[in-house]
């Protein structure tokens, strides 16, 4: 309870519109998935503070996810703390989708995440309810909340060969501060500047492995749905095609930023295996999977705040091809339970920790 009581007093000055329960049973929560690093209810339940009995306990976890809650509140929060005050930041947004079986329901959800430090932190998600890709009135749906909070920072969206289609690509040229970066498919047709139409698969086909061509003012598409943006092709040492479109005029650049993609796939590793088991949830309705992943958002900010400092204190060992023994997520996962389970000994250390949760920055 001691724990629950000192996360409290640190969040309480976020201002969160929550009421003083619905705090408390956050704070008791972040707590249990640190502790038991799983979202299974009836696995969190028994490691929540408190008289009550496990059942009333698991009881009231199902009250809080079916309350109906906006995650935004907890979206909004995350950027205010890993975004500095004051200052205009370029941020990069990735875009992807995550997927995953209850017994013969699909559970389908799209993401859209904050790079910070390496790791990208989603601060939007929708269970789309079906299996599949997402279609356009769902991306621009998701979009427009986060927007609300994002359009004050130049931004950039990274998204793979998923998202793509003129209504989408005009949506988004429509964002005033927003620059993106999406992957198209080789088998599509473009328009150079010259105006000869060339299929992509072919037009590249002479490219070299560890070469990049850039092309500016290309037509995506034809006719009514043509879409004008410039092109980066770029063929991996491996052999792979990579075919870019996006609005920056920086192309020499638009590679390594696109690179950074990958970020919100590791995220969706430590909300998976390698941290808090979200396969594990019982929960299917769509409201009850966005505020479980705003949860799941926020207790993975903690943890990678908490592995920075650690790393700043004594940088973890790397190996012989330059990459850590260790990430700093696992290491804040693992301290922070650490923590939790010797508190008495280790309550000033947990106290830091919570400062860090309120100001990162």
């Amino acid at each position: 309870m001691r724990s629950i009581n000192t996360l409290k007093q640190h969040l309480e000055q976020a201002d969160l519109p929550f009421s003083r329960y619905r705090l408390d049973l956050l704070c008791n929560l972040l707590c249990a998935l640190m502790r038991v690093r799983s979202v299974n209810l009836m696995k969190l339940a028994p490691a929540l503070s408190g008289r009550a009995t496990w059942m009333s306990r698991y009881r009231r976890l199902q009250r809080f996810f079916s309350s109906g809650l906006s995650p935004s509140p907890l979206s909004a929060f995350i950027v205010a703390r890993l975004v500095p005050p004051g200052k205009v930041l370029f941020l990069s947004l990735p875009f992807d989708r995550t997927h995953w079986r209850l017994g013969r329901i699909d559970v389908n959800v799209l993401c859209l995440g904050l790079l910070y430090q390496g790791v990208s932190i989603p601060l939007e998600s929708m269970a789309l309810g079906n299996a599949g890709n997402s279609n356009t009135a769902e991306r621009k749906k998701l979009f427009r909340r986060a927007w609300r909070y994002l359009k004050a920072y130049p931004c950039c969206l990274l998204a793979d060969r998923e998202f793509i289609g003129a209504d989408w690509l005009r949506f988004l040229l429509k964002q005033k501060g927003l620059d993106f970066i999406i992957r198209i498919r080789y088998d599509s047709w473009v328009t150079l500047a010259n105006g000869r139409l060339h299929h992509l698969d072919l037009f590249t086909r002479n490219l070299p492995k560890g070469k990049t061509r850039t092309y500016e003012s290309v037509e995506l598409y034809d006719g009514k749905r043509a879409v004008r943006l410039n092109l980066v092709c770029h063929r991996s040492a491996k052999g792979e095609l990579v075919l870019l479109a996006t609005n920056r005029p920086d192309l020499d650049h638009v590679l390594d930023l696109y690179k950074t993609r990958w970020s919100i796939e590791t995220a969706f590793g430590f909300f998976k295996s390698r941290g808090f088991n979200l396969e594990d949830t019982h929960l299917t309705q769509a409201k009850r999977i966005e505020l479980l992943l705003a949860v799941l958002a926020l207790s993975l900010m903690w943890s990678l705040l908490v592995g920075i400092w650690l790393d700043q204190q004594k940088p973890i060992k790397r190996k012989k091809h330059g990459r850590k023994t260790i990430s700093c997520v696992r290491l804040g996962i693992n301290h922070l339970h650490d923590i939790l389970e010797h508190l008495d000994d280790k309550w000033r250390e947990f106290r830091y920790c919570c400062r860090l949760l309120l100001s990162c920055t």
